[in-house]
């Protein structure tokens, strides 16, 4: 069994408000599958067990200093609970907390009347419904249990909730392979719905999917073909399954527990006041979710490190999958596909049952998405022979190199930024043209911005028709008013490192999966970051003018699902030149040699992104390599970065070895042994890899440079 440190965060809490349904869907994994335990169980969740959970809930989250988390009002049909009960509710959990609790509700909408949906919205309550399709489509399986049509009361609901906007969560479908793939988008697309999700009829080894025994390509064939009529027809749908296979393509992180490796981050709370696993594994045996205990006598911070859950994490790891999955090269995109849908005679050691489907649609997702960036592609640039890339690796050496790469960056993003302002209205348009008249240099400045790339990267195409989303899956639109907060800006804003600046859109592309730290506590935390620069400045000036010259912003992050120790930071190449540090751990400051480590960490990212913007250093390929640093396996260009930020670290550890405070001394010793190890690691891994003539050349570079600390040393 994989050992992990710390037992899961849970940060979602799937509270069962009422056990019964006033509908029969014959594909329920609640009251159809092999799990009946909602028989026994209360039909409504009593007042004491809500009142149970709301304390559980709101010491879990003082315990655990979690500053955000999702409740989710489910049953049954959470509305035969009442919608007083149900608004009271969501008051009593987020007066018990200073805690952001997202309260949301999945309802099939036949209780949701206007008056329901005001008190809801005036309770930031969201609304997720559930709704096959037209009419034909939704009475295939969602009636009563007289076999009466759901249809007309389920749309006069969605109707009304899409004059609610601010609480319409989406929409959720079950695939039925017989019903055209137009015709569910086309209805959906009709009534703009904010998020569809569609979800794979639940099945498994031992309850195999209806239908594909007599034509084995059913699923298959409708998946791909539905992702074809999406994206070449209502790309303007945001559909999560093909947008989180689109990013997991891309090497993003999955939004969606359906494919993708990950860690346990959900539990349940049955009518009973029980606690319970992942709903949907009802699917596979009887009591398979029961975890033990109840809000009445057990702590979540008990559930949390139980051996329940424990077993659970394995499975979502990936010595936890079937040696197929192990070995397979889509693993990192599928991560064995929903573990229900794994289960079998011998347990959860399988394959998805959808395995071929995944395959099949992964493949046609990669080919199209091939297709799209050579249709788009920009001519490549090339560098230049006399390139050094030894000097390119050494901040001593290589100012010649970093300004090559940074002119060429300059160029492009300038070229970017006038085109996608000519999406603009006129007088909008004609502020950037003038400026490219009269101040060329301040117009490559401004284009230079972290957040201007980023804005003018979705301006460009959102009018392409190409559906942009932040990192969590949330819609994302270039609102042209940004256009006057960039011309407003000073030379010395747009020249010197700007620390924790309120710029919008060095924050949007990561919606709500980043938590950005107040002004209060960022005005409080500039000075250590003034110190960690002081830092880099006196171990390496060369280093510190290498980093005004690349990067441009500091952003002050802090990841809520991670423990308040820890230490995180980030760069991502859609905000290119920015710098995402935390700086606070608990409640103190950071050491400021800590800071100075993530600052030169992100900045070496950075750095080899200007490489690989000219000239790649990995040829394309599926193939994923093992990483010292990393649990999950990780693309070629993944680890020869890690390399490149190891190498320049080892060098940091060092002086602070020789020159830091007393009390980092083993600190550091332990770093750089840890370092050396890895490194001698990846560097071997690396040499199997497919590299390009400027990745092996970079590779022998920074081979010697480890090799030349580790003879100094």
């Amino acid at each position: 069994m994989t050992v992990r440190e710390a037992p899961p965060r849970i940060t979602s809490f799937l509270v069962k408000v009422a056990s019964r349904c006033n509908l029969d869907c014959d594909y329920c994994y609640v009251y159809h599958h092999a799990d009946q335990s909602w028989r026994s169980m209360p039909k409504l969740l009593s007042v004491g067990d809500r009142s149970a959970f709301v304390e559980r809930l709101s010491t879990y989250l003082a315990e655990e200093s979690i500053k955000r988390c999702t409740v989710i009002f489910h049953g049954g049909e959470p509305l035969l609970a009442g919608v007083e009960t149900l608004v009271a509710f969501a008051g009593q959990i987020r007066a018990a907390t200073p805690s952001a609790v997202d309260i949301g509700l999945q309802t099939n909408g036949l209780l949701l009347t206007e008056a329901a949906l005001e008190a809801f919205e005036a309770s930031d309550i969201s609304i997720s419904l559930s709704l096959d399709g037209p009419k034909y489509a939704n009475d295939k399986h969602r009636n009563s249990k007289r076999g009466r049509s759901s249809f007309e009361r389920v749309q006069d609901s969605l109707v009304r909730l899409k004059s609610h906007p601010k609480i319409f969560a989406g929409v959720i479908a079950v695939v039925d392979p017989t019903t055209p793939a137009e015709d569910l988008l086309a209805f959906f697309a009709s009534h703009a719905v904010p998020k569809l999700d569609f979800l794979l009829p639940d099945a498994h080894h031992v309850r195999q999917p209806a239908g594909r025994s007599e034509q084995p390509d059913l699923y298959e064939a409708w998946l791909c073909h539905a992702f074809d009529v999406w994206l070449d027809h209502y790309p303007q749908l945001s559909v999560r399954t093909f947008e989180a296979l689109l990013d997991a393509v891309a090497g993003l992180p999955s939004t969606t527990d359906a494919f993708g490796l990950g860690d346990v981050s959900l539990i349940g709370i049955e009518t009973d006041g029980s606690y319970h696993d992942l709903d949907v594994l009802k699917v596979t045996k009887d009591g398979a979710t029961k975890i033990g205990g109840t809000v009445a006598d057990t702590e979540i911070s008990s559930i949390a490190s139980s051996a329940h859950l424990a077993v659970h994490r394995q499975l979502l790891s990936r010595p936890g999958l079937s040696v197929t999955c192990q070995e397979c090269a889509i693993v990192d995109i599928c991560g064995g596909g929903s573990l229900p849908h794994r289960y079998g005679a011998n347990g959860f050691d399988n394959p998805t049952v959808y395995c071929g489907e995944m395959t099949a649609l992964v493949a046609h997702i990669k080919g199209r998405l091939e297709g799209l960036l050579e249709g788009g592609a920009r001519p490549a640039e090339t560098l230049p022979d006399a390139f050094r890339f030894d000097h390119y690796e050494a901040a001593e050496l290589g100012a010649a190199e970093m300004t090559l790469l940074c002119e060429a960056s300059r160029n492009v993003l300038t070229s970017e930024l006038l085109e996608a302002a000519s999406f603009l209205p006129p007088d909008e348009f004609q502020k950037v043209a003038n400026l490219g008249e009269t101040e060329p240099e301040r117009l490559a400045e401004l284009c230079q911005q972290p957040g201007a790339v980023a804005w003018q990267r979705t301006l460009a195409s959102q009018n392409l028709g190409r559906l942009v989303h932040t990192v969590d899956g949330q819609p994302l639109s270039a609102d042209p008013a940004y256009l006057d907060d960039l011309l407003g800006r000073s030379e010395g804003d747009m020249t010197s490192l700007a620390v924790a600046s309120e710029d919008s859109w060095l924050r949007k592309p990561f919606g709500d999966a980043i938590y950005f730290e107040t002004a209060a506590f960022a005005t409080q935390a500039r000075s250590v970051v003034e110190e960690a620069l002081r830092i880099v400045e006196t171990w390496r000036p060369a280093l510190a003018n290498e980093i005004r010259m690349a990067c441009r912003a500091v952003q002050f992050v802090r990841d809520p699902l991670a423990h308040p120790e820890k230490i995180v930071s980030f760069s991502d190449n859609t905000v290119p030149g920015a710098l995402y540090v935390s700086v606070w751990q608990g409640d103190r400051l950071i050491d400021p040699y800590d800071l100075a480590d993530s600052l030169i960490h992100e900045h070496r990212h950075q750095k080899l992104y200007l490489l690989e913007r000219i000239s790649p250093t990995v040829e394309p390929t599926d193939m994923r390599v093992v990483s010292p640093w990393r649990e999950d396996l990780r693309p070629p260009s993944g680890l020869l970065h890690a390399v490149f930020v190891f190498v320049e670290l080892r060098r940091f550890w060092q002086f602070v070895l020789r020159n830091g405070p007393s009390r980092l001394h083993n600190r550091a010793v332990n770093q750089i042994r840890s370092t050396d190890e890895h490194l001698a690691e990846a560097f071997e891994t690396l040499l199997s890899c497919p590299l390009t003539k400027t990745g092996r050349s970079l590779t022998e570079v920074l081979k010697k440079a480890s090799k030349s600390a580790l003879e100094a040393a």
